[in-house]
């Protein structure tokens, strides 16, 4: 963008890849097919691997491939991106998670909310600051997990000493080769210039070494880097009560704010295809089955059998006649005729004597010489 060129010169800008899908999927439609093919192309760490994923976006769409040359590359692609800053992160989290966490401030009055987030961000570097100092190893466990990854996929590639400090590293299936520079802390794919962690290229050769990985690490992700980082303590205050009052300055007094309808939102807007609840299955597009009938399409609450068989057996209880139709009794034959039975049981007792109502109930036997 030529407002960061501009303003900030030499300040490297980059598009969240989400947002950037967002707005793709708007103009020429979602699909597994092209989203994959947009996100192998932005994750591509060498040139050869993203022109891959280009052509075959464009042999599906030309119109998409159109759209996507023209926003520079050194935007949305890896293989673009600049090494300075040793950090490859195509997705905005780091301001996602700080509007989350700032969420019960954001509609405090403005010097409530810098207090809150100047109180919070002396609490967190105080914490982090004391796990830092308290931290056994080199590399920082974050770090450290990516390099684990990495040193278990080094497993299916074979490297080929060159000499000094190069090698060629082949892979044992595909045959794919790389070339991995041990001196310079480089390798033709990409990921090792870019991130600053060894990739499995590089682990490969590391290991041909009998060397340790860990000290192919950049400094940016070793603990004393990390204690440098949280090591300035925030100076605390007092409260407003111990503030002095300035002198002179005009009384400043609350914009005039109308409250709209409805309850404040404070959740971002979400995709119409994103969860809402990532700890949660969505039921959204989810076929409903009812628990009364077994079929689909509704749930018990609005299951038309159900409240049929209600409204009759009110109607019935209530004088009316205990007779059902012939669609209902057939759905539920053993209920409308222990239903029925009962009803007439009932007026036999209104019309009968008591002792009469016994032995109705006694099945009449034919005479022996009949049988």
């Amino acid at each position: 963008m030529t407002v960061f060129d501009e303003l900030m010169d030499g300040v490297e800008h980059r598009l969240c890849l989400r947002h950037l899908y967002n707005y793709f999927k708007k103009r020429f439609g979602g699909g597994v097919l092209i989203r994959d093919l947009m996100m192998g192309a932005a994750k591509a760490t060498y040139e050869k691997e993203w022109e891959k994923k280009m052509g075959e976006l464009k042999a599906i769409n030309i119109d998409a491939y159109n759209w996507l040359i023209g926003i520079p590359t050194k935007t949305w692609c890896k293989h673009a991106f600049s090494t300075y800053c040793r950090c490859d992160v195509l997705i905005n989290n780091l301001t996602e998670s700080f509007n989350s966490t700032i969420l019960l401030a954001r509609d405090k009055p403005i010097i409530t909310m810098m207090e809150w987030i100047r109180t919070y961000v002396m609490k967190r570097f105080a914490t982090l600051r004391e796990k830092a100092m308290t931290y056994v190893g080199v590399v920082m466990p974050r770090p450290r997990k990516r390099l684990d990854k990495e040193i278990e996929k080094s497993g299916n590639w074979i490297p080929t000493w060159v000499g000094a400090e190069k090698f060629e590293v082949t892979h044992g299936f595909t045959m794919d080769k790389f070339v991995v520079d041990l001196s310079n802390k480089s390798c033709s794919c990409y990921s090792w210039d870019l991130i600053g962690i060894p990739c499995r290229h590089a682990t490969a050769a590391i290991n041909y070494k009998v060397q340790n990985p860990e000290d192919y690490v950049h400094v940016y992700y070793k603990k004393p880097a990390y204690v440098t980082c949280y090591a300035p303590e925030i100076v605390p205050i007092n409260g407003q009560q111990m503030w002095p009052t300035s002198e002179n300055t005009p009384l400043l007094l609350p914009p005039i704010y109308k409250i709209p309808l409805g309850r404040p939102k404070k959740l971002r807007r979400r995709e119409a295809d994103e969860p809402v609840r990532h700890t949660k299955l969505s039921k959204k597009q989810a076929i409903m089955k009812c628990s009364s009938c077994k079929e689909y399409g509704h749930n018990v609450r609005s299951c038309r059998r159900k409240n049929r068989y209600k409204n009759t057996r009110d109607n019935s209880s209530l004088g009316g006649s205990g007779s059902r139709p012939r669609s209902e009794a057939e759905a539920s034959p053993s209920s409308s005729q222990g239903h029925i039975v009962e009803h007439k049981e009932s007026k036999l007792q209104e019309e009968q004597p008591q002792d009469w109502v016994h032995t109705i109930s006694v099945p009449k036997l034919a005479p022996l010489d009949q049988a």
